[in-house]
């Protein structure tokens, strides 16, 4: 039987009504690099990324501990938002 850990990412330095694709704060970085540690000793596993860059910065820990590269899956993304215009995102 295959296994599957999911791992969200951590939090990220802009909201979603500021950016597009914001990457990861200093708490995010540290829940990355958390998430690593414990996930440690379940590998070296294949990591699959979104390619949004929040989920890549959350991956990247495992995949150096792990000495492994990432590897994006375009379909691992989000749903679109009904709005293009960011400030209208907030509301």
């Amino acid at each position: 039987m295959a296994r599957i850990y999911l791992v969200r990412h951590g939090r990220t330095e802009l909201g979603w009504d500021r950016d597009y694709d914001p990457g990861l704060d200093d708490l995010g970085r540290s829940q990355a690099s958390a998430a690593a540690n414990k996930l440690a000793t379940l590998g070296p596993l294949e990591v699959i990324s979104s390619p949004l860059r929040r989920a890549r910065q959350t991956a990247m820990p495992l995949a150096e501990l792990w000495g492994c590269s990432i590897r994006t899956e375009k379909h691992f993304g989000e749903i679109p938002s009904p709005r293009s215009d960011l400030r209208e995102r907030g509301g």
